[in-house]
């Protein structure tokens, strides 16, 4: 059976797997403005302000209530698990297994806690069209949304192309208009052998051509084994 998904995923980060996708550290984050975009059921806000840090999300599906989000996080979590093992290609051993599924179980608690404690931190909507001013944030944080959820085609998980090229260009110069910085992560295809994802360079392209800073900096988070191409893209604005 080859995975692949007709929708994006309820999936989330723990706070470890999240500060080291972005390469980031704590005090780095510290004094910032910060947007998770997409938030999905991330840890990040409530750990951010367990430290005192200053981090929104921003999501879709943060319209329905938490009861809802937490019933279907756990299906999607473990749906999508068992569909991704019955891949030969994308299977991985049992052990690594339940601890990834551990993780994004766990993620998900900490983010039902915090959309309900801290429900001011949760924002509904949607790239590439986000309810926020120019350069609203200091730093952006975009996790497996771009490049993961293009077309299997190009090296992504969908079985549709409803996030092509064009939308990932216009929804990362969203991200840039409303942040000083963006971080995207991953940059790799989904499906092995490793690749850079096909819409990578040419989001490169189009931000430089912008007149924005733009580089791929190494990710200090190996997820499973995609140890190679495991990159941060990295923008700078400039005005």
């Amino acid at each position: 059976m080859t995975f692949g998904a007709d929708h994006t995923v309820f999936f989330g980060r723990t706070w470890e797997e999240s500060v080291g996708m972005y390469s980031l550290s704590e005090e780095e984050m510290r004094g910032k403005r910060i947007l998770d975009c997409p938030g999905g059921p991330d840890a990040m806000v409530i750990e951010g302000y367990d430290r005192d840090l200053n981090i929104i999300a921003v999501d879709p599906q943060y319209s329905d209530t938490a009861e809802v989000l937490e019933a279907r996080g756990h299906k999607e979590i473990v749906e999508t698990l068992d569909q991704y093992q019955q891949d030969p290609e994308l299977a991985v051993d049992e052990k690594r297994l339940i601890e990834y599924k551990t993780q994004k179980l766990e993620a998900l608690s900490s983010f039902i806690d915090a959309f309900r404690k801290l429900p001011e931190r949760f924002v509904t909507g949607s790239l590439p069209s986000l309810p926020f001013e120019d350069d609203a944030f200091d730093l952006t944080l975009s996790g497996h949304l771009l490049f993961v959820y293009a077309s299997v085609e190009v090296g992504g998980m969908m079985t549709h192309n409803e996030l092509d090229l064009d939308f990932h260009i216009a929804a990362v110069r969203e991200l840039v208009r409303v942040s000083r910085q963006v971080r995207i992560f991953p940059t790799w295809t989904v499906r092995k052998p490793p690749k850079r994802q096909a819409y990578v360079e040419p989001v490169i392209e189009a931000m430089a051509s912008d007149g924005h800073d733009v580089k791929l900096i190494p990710a200090q988070w190996v997820e499973v084994d995609y140890d190679q191409f495991n990159d941060v893209l990295c923008i700078n604005k400039v005005d």
